[in-house]
């Protein structure tokens, strides 16, 4: 239902699970409030002054059509649009899969996972119906920013409705390692929806770095440092820590109510250092490990006694839940064991308060704090850090904060600290308390430099820019890529000539990838659409590859094509007699041979061939990431001998080939051209091999490129499929 919505022709759509209002009914009317704190707080400004829409669940569950035609029309006015969902899609969708599977993953929490089919299918429901709610607003050039774990499959639900829509995600909560992400049934199509988006964005690294292992392991795609490719489509995956609205907490925590309501705090704890802790009540916080700690401290330092006060803010959160019951139960037994053994008459060591606070108050809570505790064991980002420092505009303060927490990679003036080493962390407490003050405001200063400059808004623009560089690739890209405007340019070259040299690599360009190399044999269709193409007499065809002469011999013998074998060592031309090019020494045979055996002793699966006048080392049978890492380490090892040696390193697709310096691909075909002298030349390849015919051959050449990787080559195409396709189009 459009309601007659003004949709603009740019801006940015947001979609996230809820809308950045809160609707309540009182006294049978409806309330709308602005959400605080979160994604609310960080795009809040950012929609309204960009024109822009937002899209989200209302919260609420409408009693019948005229509430939820009221509700559209109030949230019309915000620019924002409802999604509602049932009873049973928020128990599947949202207590289940979302946080009943996803959330304890990505907190490092296995055993608390749920494996239920029926939260998937919600899940998939209702990502769906996000997305049909949002086709509707996305014009040609609107972006849309899908944001967190709740909606993963959105951005390829849109993908597939509007190919060439721009399209952001951000993950803010962890992205687990390939290790746990592996146990999800539902894996491939989480990654898959993911990859519908041009731009992925994470807090950390580590997150960014678990993504492309899992994209690598479980899709087998190919990461190129932060990029990826899906259907030729460029993904780019990088970090963009959020922030905060700086001037909101700053200018806030200068108002004469927060600066007297901070006063009062401090009356209240007269001459008692104030500890703060603000959290969501959530196992992976470290609320429990954070009590340890500080009764660790008060045991090792009674002469804090009545000194020093812990302000304890949870705020309530899925507490009928039960691992979240049970941690609210563990939470009260310890701090109230705590309080009966340390407490004495008008003091206890720890003030706790189950509630949520209006900002203005949280904002004083931040002024009056002498230290700011945070523990997480694995947490996104963790803003409370940002908006204390942010807060201490007049006052000094002391963060101490977990290495697990997003916000700790860019504050590392804060004191860092493992949450889970207990005994460290209260050391470190202790450290806090009795820092100087001169230290204090050294390292306050330096970690509101960074929290000054890096802002939410910094945070938006940057992840939007990118966004737009992204595309523009992709743009630049599609230009390269062999479509129907480019192959009716090489026809037309094609047709116009009159002597024609097709070059043609074997491996990935006329056959597919085969894990065991022998039983990449020619296909039927290979054998046709060359054959069609030979019967042309303008044709002169070279199959040239990094195979041994007797493997193209036994295929191809019968054929009219030319065939160069072992990246130049031999050739067939032009009497179709094999003849080694002259000159070549294999002294270096043998100590090569001896390293590479001894990386096929400890590697399982991999292999040697030995060819006339090269060597190979094959890791195509070794698990991805092993391979790649034993490949990486026999490259290193290989450099002495190619200083000593005059030879070529090859690290291939899977393959790391050594061979003579003086022969290479790019030289052959360069001296099959001199000889044909050909007034049209076409070269396909796929390799790191392939690079040296691309760069040797005349400008005028159409040189392309299987598989859309850096590349000399001017285009280029998505699989050996499509160059057969290419070149049967040709023949016709």
């Amino acid at each position: 239902m459009l309601q007659n919505l003004d949709i603009p022709e740019t801006g940015t759509l947001i979609i996230s699970n809820r809308l950045p209002v809160k609707i309540e009914r009182k006294k049978s009317k409806l309330k709308f409030t602005p959400s605080e704190g979160g994604l609310a707080t960080g795009l809040g400004s950012f929609y309204k002054e960009n024109g822009s829409w937002w899209i989200g669940w209302a919260g609420i569950i409408p009693k019948n059509e005229s509430e939820e035609l009221i509700i559209r029309e109030e949230l019309k006015k915000l620019n924002l649009i409802p999604v509602f969902l049932t009873e049973k899609e928020i128990k599947g969708y949202y207590e289940g899969f979302s946080n009943a599977i996803l959330w304890p993953l990505c907190h490092y929490r296995p055993s608390y996972v749920e494996l239920k089919q029926e939260y998937w299918l919600s899940y998939v429901e209702v990502n769906k119906k996000f997305a049909e709610a949002s086709l509707p607003f996305i014009q040609e050039n609107t972006n849309v920013w899908v944001h967190d774990y709740q909606l993963m499959l959105v951005p390829s639900y849109i993908r597939n409705e509007n190919e060439s829509c721009s399209i952001g995600y951000f993950h803010h909560i962890p992205f687990p390692p390939i290790e746990l992400f592996k146990m999800l049934p539902w894996r491939e199509e989480l990654l898959l929806g993911l990859l519908g988006s041009d731009l992925i964005g994470f807090h950390t690294y580590e997150n960014v770095d678990n993504f492309l292992d899992s994209c690598s392991g479980i899709l087998n795609l190919q990461t190129n440092i932060n990029n990826l490719k899906l259907s030729g489509r460029k993904v780019s995956v990088d970090v963009f820590p959020m922030g905060i609205d700086y001037i909101k907490y700053r200018d806030q925590s200068l108002t004469a109510e927060t600066r007297e309501y901070a006063r009062h705090l401090k009356g209240l704890y007269k001459d008692q250092k104030i500890i703060l802790s603000v959290d969501r009540l959530d196992y992976s916080k470290g609320i429990i490990q954070r009590l340890t700690s500080y009764e660790i401290m008060l045991n090792d330092h009674p002469e804090l006694v009545g000194k020093i006060v812990l302000y304890m803010l949870i705020v309530p959160s899925r507490d009928q839940v039960n691992q979240y019951k049970k941690l609210r139960n563990e939470i009260d037994r310890k701090v109230g064991n705590i309080n009966s053994v340390y407490g004495k008459p008008g003091w206890q060591p720890i003030a706790y308060f189950y509630d949520s606070l209006p900002f203005d108050i949280l904002s004083a809570l931040y002024t009056a704090a002498d230290v700011c505790w945070v523990t997480s064991l694995y947490d996104g980002m963790n803003l409370v850090s940002k908006e204390f420092i942010a807060s201490k505009q007049d006052s000094t303060g002391v963060l101490v904060i977990s290495e697990f927490a997003g916000a700790s990679k860019e504050l590392s003036d804060a004191l860092i600290i493992n949450p889970y080493a207990v005994h460290r962390t209260s050391r470190t407490l202790y450290d806090a308390i009795t820092m100087s003050t001169e230290e204090q405001d050294e390292r306050l200063k330096a970690s509101q430099e960074i929290v000054s400059k890096f802002t939410v808004h910094h945070w938006v623009n940057l992840f939007m820019q990118r966004l737009s560089e992204t595309k523009n690739d992709q743009r630049h890209e599609l230009a390269r890529k062999v479509r129907e405007k480019v192959e009716n340019a090489i026809k037309e070259k094609y047709n116009q000539s009159q002597k024609r040299l097709i070059l043609l690599d074997y491996d990935g360009t006329l056959v597919g990838f085969n894990k065991n190399a022998d039983k990449a044999t020619p296909t039927s269709e290979v054998y046709r659409v060359l054959d069609e193409l030979s019967r042309d007499s303008k044709n002169n065809i070279s199959i040239i590859s990094g195979r041994k002469y007797i493997n193209l011999e036994s295929w191809f013998s019968d054929k009219p094509y030319y065939l160069i074998a072992e990246h130049g060592i031999w050739s067939n031309y032009p009497n179709h007699e094999w003849k080694l090019v002259p000159g070549l020494s294999n002294s270096w045979k043998t100590d090569v041979h001896k390293i590479f055996q001894r990386f096929t002793d400890r590697t399982a699966g991999s292999s040697i061939e030995e060819k006339s006048h090269s060597l190979a080392w094959h890791y195509r049978k070794v698990e991805k990431a092993f391979g790649l890492r034993q490949a990486q380490e026999l490259l290193q090892e290989l450099k002495h001998l190619n200083q000593i040696h005059e030879l070529q390193i090859i690290n291939g697709d899977r393959v790391i080939e050594i061979k003579n310096k003086l022969v290479n691909k790019g030289k052959a075909a360069l001296d099959l051209a001199e000889q044909i002298k050909p007034d049209f030349i076409l070269c396909i390849g796929d390799d790191a091999t392939d690079e040296d015919m691309f760069i040797a051959l005349a400008e005028s050449s159409i040189t392309i490129k299987v598989g859309d990787k850096q590349s000399h080559a001017k285009y280029y195409v998505e699989n050996h499929f499509e160059v057969l396709q290419l070149l049967d189009s040709l023949s016709k």
